[in-house]
């Protein structure tokens, strides 16, 4: 599976004892998935997303 972005959306708190930081990746995936019953399952252009999130409580 490949990732292609296209958008990038960054979110930043910082109070202190309390912090985030997000970073989300909007794209299109393409390539294949292999079902349960060995089936492949061929995926081309399907929107969708990837984020990483850092958090502080």
């Amino acid at each position: 599976m490949t990732f292609e972005p296209f958008k990038e959306r960054v979110a930043k708190t910082n109070l202190g004892i309390i912090a985030s930081e997000v970073h989300q990746m909007f794209g299109r995936y393409s390539g294949e998935a292999i079902l349960e019953n060995g089936e492949a399952l061929h995926i081309r252009g399907l929107i969708g997303f990837a984020e990483e999130h850092r958090a502080r409580w």
